[in-house]
């Protein structure tokens, strides 16, 4: 689903106020006019309503208000720009330079198919490359902002084909893959800066592209293509991660044996080949059950709670570090062993404005983060609280006093709650930033921030 094919106007529209509703009231007159809608009053008087129940900051200086009306298409969608910044009623006074707003035919869409379009439409622009554009070229033609490549009449078009490498890497791992007989190739693709790579891949295996930006690609594409975190870790905490969201996917089995073909986020240029034997490196999330995830957790969800834990260990919050826990799936049984520190910030809203893949909700999560306790997630992705306390009862200690010296509280009580229940428990460290995912009592995965040099 390619948010750029409900696109109203190939311009973006500057917007001419720094204060939000006046800004909103800017681009909705303009959208209207596309549209031709003629009285645009109950599409702006939506969104302020919205507005005033939850922000739809999303970071990153973006903001992605929205409203339903009877149009023709699905969604619609316009793009306007401030480089001195909107005041948006933010956390931490933050500024908004790119509004996404989009209008929704509640006809035609279901909330579950809104959610997915928001979050595809999040994850463009909150990609860095991206807001440069937007904010600092003097191009207003959105096409070509958002192909991310230059115009056709370009003078370094010819010498840039003519640089284009064979990716012998990509060479190297094909025969690697054919010589120990791998299932497939796993390419981790935020190593380039485009996708130039894609035609050197020669070969009938299983393809698998790891991102954490899936506009990058054309819908169409023929391989399999997966949304993980952006995460500067190594680069065998890159093929940990990329492995973990692929089996909670069914794209890959305990059986099966992977090339994974990596290198330095955005450095152009992958330089590490990885043979890895999922039923041995893996044989912890079988041993005892063959399904990695609980049977009420959704791939999609583990992979959002992912990406907002590696945020929050990676940046913290105004400059401070940050410690915080996600406890996912299995919350009946979750619910007999949490009391609640604080009073619930989440009660008394709608399901669909507590739902983790909703882009406007992580700003709210990563406010809350700093407060002691956990969050706790249903398997589709409700935030049923945050700030509780977790008091599992185990009836092996020992649980807890495997795991390795040096860590806190934080994460007994995530091994704990692993243990008596059958949900997953994600943990940030607030010493460190590395992010820990606790299954079955155990830690199963580990993501560390790597060092840049």
């Amino acid at each position: 689903m390619d948010f750029r094919n409900y696109l109203i106007s190939d311009t973006v529209v500057d917007l001419d106020y720094d204060e939000k509703n006046e800004a909103l009231d800017q681009l909705v007159r303009r959208l209207c006019r596309k549209l031709r809608i003629r009285d645009y009053s109950p599409v702006l008087e939506d969104i302020l309503r919205r507005e005033e129940t939850a922000s739809t900051f999303i970071g990153s200086g973006v903001a992605i208000p929205q409203a339903d009306a009877s149009i023709d298409e699905d969604f619609a969608v316009i793009i306007g720009r401030s480089v001195d910044g909107i005041s948006y009623d933010a956390a931490r006074n933050a500024k908004v330079h790119i509004v996404a707003l989009v209008v929704v035919n509640p006809n035609r869409v279901d909330e579950d198919r809104q959610i997915e379009f928001l979050a595809r439409l999040s994850t463009f622009f909150k990609d860095k490359m991206v807001n440069r554009l937007l904010i600092d070229e003097e191009e207003d033609s959105i096409s070509q902002l958002l192909q991310n490549k230059p115009s056709d009449d370009d003078d370094d078009d010819d010498d840039k084909i003519k640089k284009a490498k064979k990716e012998p890497i990509i060479s190297a791992a094909t025969a690697l893959a054919r010589d120990v007989n791998a299932k497939a190739l796993m390419i981790f693709s935020d190593t380039k800066s485009d996708t130039e790579f894609l035609k050197y891949i020669k070969t009938r295996r299983q393809v698998i592209i790891v991102t954490s930006n899936k506009s990058r690609f054309d819908d169409d594409l023929k391989y399999d293509i997966i949304q993980a975190p952006f995460v500067r870790s190594s680069r065998v905490g890159q093929v940990k991660i990329g492995i973990l969201l692929a089996m909670s996917r069914n794209m890959l089995t305990r059986e099966d044996s992977v090339v994974c073909i990596t290198g330095k986020y955005n450095h152009d240029s992958f330089d590490t080949a990885i043979v890895m034997d999922i039923g041995k490196e893996f044989d912890f999330f079988f041993s005892q059950t063959r399904s990695l995830l609980p049977p009420d957790v959704k791939p999609e969800i583990l992979e959002r709670v992912l990406g907002i834990a590696s945020e929050i260990g990676l940046e913290g919050r105004e400059g401070k570090a940050v410690g915080t826990m996600f406890v996912l799936g299995d919350t009946n049984s979750v619910a007999g062993h949490i009391a609640q520190l604080i009073i619930n910030p989440f009660r008394g809203y709608s399901e669909s404005e507590r739902n983790i893949l909703d882009p406007g909700l992580e700003e709210t999560i990563k406010e809350f983060a700093s407060i002691d306790g956990a969050f706790v997630i249903t398997g589709d992705g409700v935030v049923l609280s945050a700030g509780s306390y977790l008091r599992p009862i185990i009836s092996d200690e020992a649980v807890v006093q495997q795991l390795p010296s040096g860590l806190g509280s934080r994460h007994a009580a995530a091994a704990a709650i692993s243990a008596a229940t059958n949900a997953i428990a994600i943990t940030v460290s607030e010493s460190t930033g590395q992010v820990t995912l606790f299954k079955n009592g155990a830690m199963a995965l580990t993501l560390s921030k790597q060092i840049e040099k």
